[in-house]
């Protein structure tokens, strides 16, 4: 390996226990932030990333819904501020516990396209950031299972030495990359490997992945079906017509039941 700081880092049973630990309390705190979600915000982002078709959001795999929620949380923006933002506002929490910490990080995150350099089994992966050039080790205990030659465009939070996944990472190949990096010039939202707009940038990917098919392959990190990465949209926007998932899928509604024992009845 080289002298980076990043690959030097090597984790240790005490980092994959305090990961276990963070990523439990962040599905929850995130599935709490997902309740404030308005209808609004489905719709615009919706829009955004091309599944919003006649007024009608159209889910053209089951886990669009999770990529949706994920950019309903940190690119909706309303007054100058995104939804986990507005939630640390109005729900402040106790300084010094993890949850404080989870917020704050939650407010750093990062939407970025990674690509792998090499992985340590049962912890995570080294990675390099695609237009930053950025090194970071992300914890994740599927991807380290992963081979080398899938890259991702996730949402990343900063824990300190490391960072993890956050929402459903979308698989992308080489064309996809591409017809990304693209867009993003066209839109003037790259600059010497920076995003002039993170939300915009972000939408742009996510739309760019869902119309090559990324959905149908999407990562989740190490949680089960309930967790951060599998958010669903509130109860409210369960009578939204979607493409019929199969009988023993998860319903799109949000209810957590198999599709067989819910809306599919």
């Amino acid at each position: 390996m080289t002298s980076s700081p990043v690959l030097s880092f090597t984790p240790s049973g005490t980092d994959i226990e305090r990961y276990r630990r963070l990523r439990r309390l962040a599905a929850d705190l995130n599935n709490k932030i997902v309740q404030t979600v308005p209808n609004q915000a489905m719709d615009d982002v919706g829009k955004a990333i091309g599944i919003l078709q006649r007024g009608t959001l159209v889910f053209h795999a089951e886990d669009e819904t999770s990529v949706l929620m994920d950019c309903c949380l940190y690119d909706w923006i309303e007054g100058g501020k995104n939804l986990v933002e507005k939630y640390a506002e109005s729900h402040p929490l106790l300084a010094g516990t993890e949850e404080r910490e989870l917020l704050e990080a939650f407010r750093l995150a990062k939407y970025r396209i990674l690509v792998p350099l090499s992985r340590v089994e049962g912890a995570g992966v080294y990675f390099t950031d695609l237009f930053t050039r950025e090194e970071l080790f992300v914890m994740d205990l599927g991807m380290s299972q992963n081979a080398l030659n899938i890259a991702y465009a996730t949402r990343t939070i900063p824990l300190g030495l490391f960072w993890m996944t956050g929402g459903a990472g979308l698989p992308i190949a080489a064309d996809g990359i591409r017809k990304a990096g693209a867009r993003l010039h066209e839109q003037d939202l790259l600059h010497d490997g920076n995003f002039t707009d993170p939300h915009r940038a972000a939408l742009t990917i996510v739309r760019t992945l869902l119309e090559k098919g990324a959905s149908e392959h999407v990562k989740y990190q190490d949680l089960p079906p309930q967790g951060f990465g599998s958010t669903r949209p509130p109860a409210q926007r369960q009578n939204l017509p979607v493409n019929t998932p199969s009988r023993n899928s998860a319903c799109p509604c949000g209810s957590g039941k198999r599709y067989k024992r819910c809306c599919g009845r």
